[in-house]
């Protein structure tokens, strides 16, 4: 094997982010400095610890522990905003993208994601190689394969045009498929979906035997336990829905959120009467793919919880009782989400704000039950993605499968009205992203999906859409990834 060096200082810093507790045997990590590759990967433990990096290095709040998730690009999708010219958030949510702070955001999140994509390529690299056998490094080449594709995909999301609204020569990314530093050649748009769907299979024949997806309250060493926190089968599968979703392939969609769903002993909908166990991680039966990170509840309640005044905040959508639809509540009928995401506050000035109570409900929760980490694919989704690719052939199932996931948050059946025709549908369904996934990084990509003009989150500019807001800009540094 060639002799180089892997950044171990990434495992020692992340490796603790990765996983809420400290179990001594698979945390006592080299400290940080250069340890030769072909001892980093010369043993079962070494290859652990290289992908708890990984996860680690997603889980931190420069990606999914923040800008990917609750903050930046949920900001970009109005769901919250900090309506203070004096804090960076302002201009994020007006798409201020040159603006120095918030290009510094951008940046930083494309040079992330290209980052982690190295770390999961030297892991394969390794994998696909081995000095030794182990039942785990099939695993660990499915989930580098999968995970290669989910970053990707995020980036081209963010990066390029919405792919259902490109043409053949449409500028896509560079895809990195091995660890160095050269310059990546980048792909049209259509050549960078089929190199994430070809990553996919790859993940979907390796980890065709991982069939339990759980989170292990007490995490040990085993690392075929615990599936939930790691780029399992079933992340797979709504990770091919997502990208089949994105590209207009409805059958295929269809077929792979139809795999999910149907996995009852890992996944199911229950109909609540409080959203306590699924609201957060680890979203007990709901949760696909989530990562660890129990470092950032103090950060969590300084965003959110912190002021409850206009302009002293992050606050949430200031028509939230109109997207809840909260004046049809009655006794059989009440939007758990609602309050269960949400609390009002009137201020001393008699205007009411919203405080985002989802990952951490008050200031005292940041010691007595600190988040432990994030979600970022959950089953409701699944049950929009094929209700939205059924909705044409068969309106009748596009329908239930919607008041399924409204009966689990206490709702009663959709009103006929809302599901009409597509136009109407469509609305209906934008609107239950946002009622359903604030915290997570997904509704910028509805928004972008959907193509309509939208309001901000104050209620008072309305954007039109355009590749400007949905497209963001690289960096100027971006010939070091793009070999042009």
């Amino acid at each position: 094997m060639k002799r180089t060096t892997y950044w171990i200082n990434l495992l020692a810093g992340l490796v603790a982010v990765v996983f809420a507790t400290s179990c001594n045997n698979f945390l006592d990590v080299h400290p940080a400095g250069e340890v030769d590759e072909s001892e980093q990967f010369g043993s079962i433990r070494g290859y652990r610890n290289a992908m708890y990096g990984v996860y680690g290095s997603m889980a931190a709040s420069n990606l999914y522990g923040k800008n990917l998730s609750y903050g930046f690009v949920d900001q970009l999708g109005q769901l919250f905003g900090y309506d203070n010219s004096s804090e960076t958030s302002y201009f994020v949510s007006q798409y201020d993208y040159l603006r120095s702070d918030v290009r510094t955001i951008v940046d930083g999140i494309w040079e992330g994601q290209y980052q982690t994509i190295s770390y999961v390529n030297n892991v394969l690299r390794n994998a696909e190689s081995p000095q030794f056998n182990h039942k785990e490094l099939a695993f660990m080449r499915g989930e580098c394969h999968g995970l290669r594709a989910f970053l990707h995909f995020d980036l081209v999301r963010l990066f390029a045009e919405d792919y259902q609204r490109s043409n053949a020569s449409t500028r896509g990314i560079p895809y990195a498929t091995t660890f160095d530093l050269n310059n990546k050649q980048l792909l049209t748009l259509h050549e960078t979906f089929n190199a994430i769907l070809k990553d996919l299979d790859e993940a979907e024949r390796l980890l065709a035997d991982d069939n339990e997806v759980n989170i292990e309250q007490t995490p040990t060493s085993d690392y075929l336990k615990g599936r939930a926190a790691f780029f399992n089968k079933y992340a797979v599968a709504a990770t091919k829905a997502r990208v089949y979703y994105a590209m207009g392939d409805t059958a295929n969609a269809a077929k792979y959120a139809r795999q999910v769903i149907a996995a009852t002993s890992n996944f199911s909908l229950k109909k609540l009467t409080s959203m306590v166990n699924v609201k957060r991680f680890p979203a007990t039966g709901e949760l696909i793919f989530g990562l660890y990170n129990n470092t950032l509840s103090a950060e969590i309640s300084s965003i959110f919880l912190s002021q409850t005044a206009r302009g002293t905040f992050t606050e949430g959508r200031r028509d939230l009782e109109e997207l809840y639809e909260t004046s049809a509540f009655s006794a059989t009928s009440a939007d758990l989400r609602y309050t269960g995401y949400y609390r009002q506050n009137t201020t001393s000035d008699g205007i009411k704000t919203y405080s985002f109570v989802r990952l951490l409900e008050s200031d005292a929760q940041v010691n007595t039950s600190p988040l432990q980490g994030f979600t970022l694919i959950r089953l409701p989704e699944m049950y929009y993605i094929l209700s939205e690719c059924t909705y044409d052939n068969n309106k009748e199932e596009a329908v239930r499968l919607l008041n399924v996931v409204r009966t689990s948050r206490g709702l009663e059946a959709v009103a006929d009205a809302k599901v009409a025709d597509r136009t109407a549908f469509d609305k209906e369904m934008l609107r239950e992203r946002m009622r359903e996934m604030p915290g997570e990084g997904q509704t910028f990509f509805a928004l972008k999906h959907y193509n309509k003009a939208f309001s901000d989150y104050r209620g008072i500019s309305t954007y039109q859409p355009s590749s400007t807001i949905f497209v963001l800009p690289w960096p100027e540094r971006e010939k070091e990834y793009g070999g042009q």
